[in-house]
């Protein structure tokens, strides 16, 4: 058992248990490396187990967590790492400040459907994202839904839901604490949710990972057994939805709604016994959209806004082989280049310029400014709008927006994503730790004033290891580079400005430039 004040693996350390059920106990702790707030899951193995399965079930769950750990999107409650501290297994993910799905209809009453449809497009988008990546669930049900108290919706326990119905953990299965210790009262048994090809008798081998069906063969039209698992995870999600306009779970008597209910065709949908018969994601994701409010139309100025769900690494994370660590809405490609006069603004200096106390850059003594490059404005649709270089190209990456120098000496990157609360200065601080790079130098790291919100700057050198095609960088080459992310009360922004170390100084003014007159997107 753990105790408060605890150091796991020295660095996480416990501060509050938040709860305790069957498969451990939830801590809030905190990432004494990257100073921020985490949330500990302590998992108890039962002590009833021999040593062989012990380990077997200590080696399964740190698998599980090392693939959520890929999982980063807008709706699914990160998962930073996994230790182990004397033999017991340690999950650290992200701490959401929420209450869960299952707490919120125990006291308040059942969601009207215009409320539970966004909702549950965005718990859709959330398993569409991690079983596009090979990672299913395994236990989707309210207590796993959190909402934030910024308005985010979440699905929480990647890395152990799917051990929830082993086994191992079926004496605790009715009262097991949710991922971040909503009291034990307000939450629903593993059992109420699983989808009926796995409570009829379907076990999760050690062996494979997978769950066996009594009758596999009448299945072989399914692509992969993986698929298994993402159909048993919509028919968790369709019980979750029926609890959340019903507050009750599905039974074998009252699993469909009746067709006065205005979700009845989704909900019954997701919740065919049959697996090959199931509503498909994109079937539901259009019906919930059109239960769904509308979005109130945006500002006439800025046009339309067209964004694409993905998920990846933030800013220029191909570029030094840093991972980011937050999840993007990524903009649209189309946007528009007009040259226009640039307004006289110059805001916070770019990293590696000295500055007054009014933040405007200084000249060093004795030393002619380099000229800066001329400069025209690329206004993008989802709202924001960059200065760049005039005479360099632009290119549309699959995450990212970026301008390149015509002679291969210098990059701009820039990517607006639609994430509030993102902590710059902590995020550039986990980039940092986990950068692997030859030479690596840095030059400053800190927070800085910005009239858009909370931001930081990183600045360092490096050189690189390997030459990549996509990202225009050399092998063996020396670069220098400055980092800004700007988190507002609504987006997340990453400018990344790339040069060769022997091309700073040259290009410095035209960063500082670039940097400074960076809109994001208002509203």
């Amino acid at each position: 058992m753990g105790t408060a004040g605890q150091l796991i693996v020295r660095r996480y350390r416990l501060v509050r248990a938040l709860g305790q059920g069957g498969m451990g106990i939830v801590w809030e702790g905190h990432d004494t490396l990257l100073d921020r707030p985490v949330a500990v899951r302590q998992v108890l193995l039962p002590p009833a187990l021999g040593e062989t399965r012990r380990l077997r079930l200590a080696q399964r769950v740190a698998r599980e967590a090392r693939q959520a750990e890929r999982l980063r999107h807008p709706n699914i409650a990160a998962v930073y790492d996994v230790a182990e501290e004397d033999g017991t297994p340690y999950i650290i993910m992200e701490l959401v400040r929420s209450r869960s799905l299952d707490g919120i209809v125990a006291s308040d009453g059942p969601l009207p459907p215009e409320r539970a449809a966004p909702l549950a497009r965005k718990l859709l988008a959330a398993l569409a994202h991690a079983h596009a990546a090979g990672v299913r669930h395994g236990d989707v049900r309210p207590s796993n839904v959190l909402i934030g108290h910024d308005g985010r919706v979440l699905l929480a326990d990647f890395g152990t839901g799917a051990l929830a119905a082993d086994a191992a953990f079926s004496a605790s299965h009715t009262r097991r604490a949710p991922a971040h210790g909503e009291p034990v009262s307000a939450t629903r048994g593993v059992q109420a949710f699983l989808a009926p090809e796995r409570a009829d008798g379907a076990a999760l081998t050690a062996a494979s990972d997978l769950w066996a069906l009594s009758d596999l063969r009448a299945l072989s039209d399914l692509r992969a057994l993986s698929d298994l698992w993402a159909l048993s995870d919509l028919w968790a999600l369709g019980a979750t939805l029926h609890f959340a306009i019903t507050g009750r779970p599905p039974t074998p008597d009252s699993a469909e709604l009746s067709p006065d209910e205005v979700l009845h065709t989704v909900v019954n949908g997701l919740l065919a016994r049959d697996p090959r018969t199931r509503l498909e994601p994109r079937t539901a994701n259009r019906l919930l959209a059109e239960i769904e409010p509308a979005a109130p139309p945006p500002p006439a100025s800025r046009g339309g806004r067209r964004t694409r769900l993905m998920a990846g690494l933030a800013a220029a994370a191909v570029v030094a082989g840093a991972v980011g660590g937050w999840a993007v809405l990524r903009p649209h490609p189309g946007a528009s280049d007009t040259r226009v006069p640039l307004a006289a603004n110059a805001s916070a200096p770019a990293p590696g310029t000295p500055a007054t106390a009014s933040g405007a850059p200084t000249r060093t003594a004795g030393a002619s400014p380099a000229p800066r490059l001329r400069l025209k404005w690329h206004r993008s649709t989802a709202g924001w709008r960059a200065a760049v270089p005039r005479a360099w190209t632009i290119e549309q990456a699959e995450f990212s927006t970026r301008w390149l120098d015509p002679e291969g000496r210098a990059r701009f990157e820039l990517e607006v994503t639609a994430q509030s609360g993102t902590d710059p200065l902590g995020t550039l601080r986990e980039a940092e730790a986990i950068l692997d790079a030859k030479d690596y130098r840095k030059l400053r790291l800190r927070a800085i004033s910005s009239k858009y919100g909370t931001a930081a700057d990183w600045e360092f050198t490096w050189t690189r290891r390997k030459a990549s095609a996509e990202s225009h960088l050399a092998r063996g080459t020396a670069y220098h580079q400055a980092r800004r992310v700007i988190s507002t009360e609504t987006t997340t922004s990453v400018l990344t400005w790339t040069t060769t170390a022997d091309d700073w100084e040259r290009l410095r003014p035209t960063l500082t430039r670039v940097f400074a007159l960076f809109q994001p997107p208002t509203g």
